[in-house]
């Protein structure tokens, strides 16, 4: 079977790919039925505000509405109740999980380790709001590539 040069098909494939994984990791991190959330409780004790650390212009797949989505990450912080740290995330603009008051919590050891898991978590949100919006940079209107590391 010959490889395709094609970009927007690349493009398709890795997407899928993407929003494979992103539903295997979902999966994978998804706690007990009824139980409490960590992530959004920890998150809810972040110190604020929070710092935008990247801004996109998200373009609806449904109606073409226009949107400005925003990733924030708080200051680690403490966890609360227990031991390590943590650091909030929250994007705006999407809705969704990440898209409230306080957003989601990532996890470490220490900071360092707490911002290096929030970042990843920021490439999830960024990941599940490209399932409903085509993300682009705002100044010129480039296509986001979400294949990069954040």
């Amino acid at each position: 079977m010959p490889i395709s040069d094609d970009k927007t098909a690349r493009e398709a494939k890795l997407a899928e790919a993407l929003r494979t994984n992103l539903r295997k990791r979902k999966a994978a991190a998804r706690g007990p039925s009824g139980g409490s959330d960590a992530a959004a409780e920890a998150a809810r004790a972040a110190p604020r505000p929070y710092n935008v650390v990247r801004k996109l212009l998200g373009i609806s797949h449904r109606d073409g509405e226009r949107v400005e989505l925003v990733v924030e990450l708080s200051a680690p912080f403490p966890t609360p109740g227990g031991e390590g740290w943590a650091v909030a995330v929250r994007l705006t603009g999407a809705g969704g999980q990440f898209d409230t008051e306080a957003g989601r919590a990532a996890f470490g050891r220490d900071g360092l380790e707490a911002i290096r898991k929030a970042i990843d978590l920021a490439q999830v949100a960024l990941d599940l709001a490209s399932t409903t919006h085509d993300l682009r940079w705002p100044e010129d209107e480039r296509p986001y590539d979400l294949s990069a590391p954040i």
